[in-house]
């Protein structure tokens, strides 16, 4: 939760898409969200704002702003050291200098 000046509390992922479409100048933000199961026995969801050409990626109760990439085949997002690339339904998470995650999109 954050406290906004008039001491009104507001979700920080409301907060967020607020914000993202307050900068995009759109009223309405085409936004694709995917939930993943992955190995080992992980969860992640995947927010993507389409015409924003932006991700958000949650992971273990943390929320991740990605940037698109440009990708021959597929598609990339990242903000560096964190970066999700994939395919179809197949996903590979990447965090930092840990070994890549595979997961695949839930049905």
């Amino acid at each position: 939760m954050c406290r906004l000046p008039d001491g009104s509390d507001v979700e920080e992922w409301t907060l967020f898409r607020s914000s993202q479409v307050a900068a995009s100048g759109q009223v309405n933000v085409n936004v694709n969200v995917v939930e993943y199961q992955c190995e080992p026995d992980q969860h992640i969801r995947v927010s993507y704002f389409i015409d924003l050409n932006k991700a958000e990626l949650e992971r273990n109760g943390t929320v991740m702003a990605l940037q698109e990439k440009p990708s021959g085949s597929g598609f990339i997002y990242s903000n560096g050291p964190n970066t999700i690339r994939g395919k179809g339904d197949a996903l590979t998470l990447e965090i930092g200098r840990m070994a890549p995650i595979e997961c695949k999109a839930k049905q």
